[in-house]
């Protein structure tokens, strides 16, 4: 068997009369983004920073509650201007996925892994976790608690909410907004009646609209359940920054075994009202 050369320590590259030649395993990025872009998901990405509103307790830092910024969340969304998207890959959307964009960028994203969760005490389902993978070409670098929302998938959401006013309802998000914009709504209920939409309401952009006259009295205590976009929140990067020596089809590479390139970057995110 051939013996390993050793290099002397302190010393960065190939041991000493040892070529790269027909050892090389090139990672082909530009295979990999035709790939992710043809066969991701559409979502739309949020970048997500701390809000410079002034706390209401300078220990914990709370952020203001009253917020018109962020709305007490502490977070505020904003636009990725450097995001890289190609149209011709996004398609058609409608116009509740594209109010969601209005505020956003819609790229492309492979999602991978979703957990699930066996309890031993409940053996006929299975729970989800709602944790995802998300991988993403490598010139959308997502960032710590950006928001990305899949255009391609709907999930089960219910809530309760509190009729105010005229025809409004209030929820923790503030007056007349359902927690996450609806895309089919499958019951809208109060404990005495049942709401029916077309008649008693309808569904414009997301959110329940009442008609006039028929709107539960203030103060009812309504639940729904509809269906939405998973609207997930990055949580943890596992490869926040990857790279990697492509010398393939490089005219003048950087170093002598390659151009540092950057790899599709991968986060784990989870769902936002877990």
């Amino acid at each position: 068997m051939p013996t390993l050369r050793q290099k002397p320590a302190g010393q960065v590259g190939l041991p000493a009369d040892t070529k790269d030649t027909g050892k090389r395993v090139d990672f082909k990025v530009d295979d990999f983004t035709v790939a992710l872009e043809t066969k991701g998901y559409r979502i739309v990405w949020k970048r997500s920073m701390y809000c410079p509103c002034t706390p209401v307790n300078t220990q914990t830092e709370q952020p203001n509650p009253n917020c018109s910024l962020c709305e007490g969340s502490g977070w505020l969304m904003f636009e990725p201007s450097a995001a890289v998207t190609n149209k011709k890959v996004i398609g058609t959307l409608d116009a509740l996925q594209t109010s969601l964009s209005l505020d956003g960028a819609v790229i492309r994203g492979i999602m991978t892994g979703v957990a699930a969760h066996d309890t031993p005490y409940d053996q006929a389902i299975r729970r989800i976790e709602g944790t995802t993978n998300i991988t993403v070409r490598a010139e959308n670098k997502l960032g710590y608690h950006d928001q990305l929302i899949n255009l391609d998938a709907t999930i089960v959401y219910s809530q309760m909410v509190t009729m105010g006013s005229g025809l409004t309802m209030t929820t923790g998000r503030g007056s007349g907004k359902v927690t996450y914009p609806i895309v089919e709504m499958n019951l809208l209920r109060s404990e005495s009646q049942v709401y029916i939409q077309g008649t008693d309401f309808a569904i414009t952009a997301g959110q329940v609209v009442w008609v006039d006259g028929l709107q539960p009295a203030e103060g009812t205590i309504l639940g729904l359940h509809y269906l939405t976009y998973p609207h997930w929140r990055v949580i943890e990067h596992p490869h926040m920054t990857r790279h990697t020596l492509v010398k393939f089809k490089a005219r003048k590479p950087t170093t002598p075994l390659g151009d540092p390139t950057d790899l599709p970057v991968q986060a784990i995110c989870k769902l936002e009202f877990i």
